[in-house]
């Protein structure tokens, strides 16, 4: 349970605050509670109260049996009745998906496992259908980061009241930001390996483009990706290629400001963080027309189909040909999107549920 939490002496509204997904989630759902978490902890109008399921033997099986069987459905609605609190959030998508009392807020990045399920694995989608997609019918509110993802979800679960969902969008932390680069330029691209981040497209493209420039490709390890590490073996540019897995956030920093562009051809985002994280360095992004990303990107940065290797690649050798004006484009974009004015936007939801 996390220690330091912002206990206001005059709250308006107290929240419960639901941890127990952030130990599954390494990737963006999780960096979007915690930089919401961060900046609700220092307004002075609420009070979180953490909760999350206790911890106890047995391994990850038994571990996520009992989150799914005893926790979320019976232990969890327990418990927030006991603490009197106003509302409770789930700031990843794992909440209660039988009836209780505590009106309930549920974060969405995206609605891909109902759209898309051959992108992911079994267990995530047969989760969504049968847990979340209940547990979405039912909650006071629905929080998603972009319009897009509020339109998919409306069009691919039954039953939502669109009324319920709000758009929040998230912010970017201040450590992404513009400083001296200290390495020779290269070219970078980043995403969990897994089929929807399209990597092959950023590999596609870079063999095409004429440039003695090197290629990182940054990102956990994901699911269903042979067919990628084995085009990875086979490429004619692979002694150009730098796999460098999972970073940490300050290394990741770096590499945003040593690159010369992010490639990001993903065919599905509820929002995006990797391209807003890139132009906030200051760094000139090429991305894909899909999912979130022409409605958080805007003009800020090139937009080809990503199954176009060879327009990617076109855009690529533009922006290199001529970055300034993206990086002068892609700094102001990003200057829109603060945690605070996504903590603003879920305050007035609170408010909203409690009521």
């Amino acid at each position: 349970m996390s220690a330091n939490w912002s206990r206001p002496t005059e709250a308006a509204v107290r929240v419960a605050w639901e941890e127990t997904g952030l130990e599954l989630d390494a990737a963006g759902s999780a960096r979007a509670a915690r930089g919401l978490r961060s900046a609700l902890e220092a307004r002075g109008d609420i009070e979180l109260v953490p909760v999350a399921q206790p911890s106890g033997g047995g391994g990850r099986v038994a571990r996520g049996l009992m989150r799914e069987l005893v926790w979320f459905p019976v232990q969890l609605p327990r418990r927030v009745r006991r603490l009197g609190v106003d509302v409770l959030h789930c700031p990843m998508p794992l909440a209660p998906a039988l009836p209780h009392s505590t009106p309930t807020l549920i974060a969405v990045g995206d609605a891909l496992p109902f759209e898309r399920p051959e992108w992911f694995g079994r267990a995530l989608v047969t989760h969504s259908r049968l847990v979340l997609a209940p547990a979405l019918r039912r909650a006071a509110v629905i929080l998603v980061p972009s319009a897009h993802t509020r339109e998919r979800l409306l069009a691919s679960v039954r039953g939502l009241d669109g009324e319920r969902i709000r758009v929040t969008p998230w912010g970017i932390d201040e450590r992404f930001s513009p400083g001296t680069a200290t390495r020779d330029p290269f070219l970078l691209t980043v995403g969990t390996l897994q089929p929807r981040k399209n990597l092959e497209a950023a590999l596609g493209a870079f063999e095409r483009l004429e440039t003695t420039q090197r290629l990182a490709v940054v990102g956990a390890r994901g699911w269903r990706t042979d067919a990628l590490q084995a085009r990875l073996a086979a490429s004619p540019a692979k002694d150009r290629i730098d796999v460098l897995g999972h970073v940490s956030d300050a290394e990741l920093v770096a590499l945003y400001r040593d690159a010369s562009c992010l490639i990001f051809p993903s065919r599905g985002e509820g929002f995006g963080f990797p391209p807003l994280e890139a132009m906030a360095c200051g760094t000139p992004v090429v991305a894909a027309a899909a999912g979130s990303l022409p409605e958080v990107l805007g003009d800020a940065a090139p937009l080809v189909d990503p199954d176009d290797q060879a327009g990617l690649a076109d855009a690529v050798a533009n922006v290199l040909a001529d970055p300034q004006p993206w990086r002068e484009r892609g700094l102001a974009r990003a200057e829109q999107f603060t945690w605070a004015r996504c903590a603003e936007l879920t305050v007035n939801a609170y408010a909203a549920a409690a009521a």
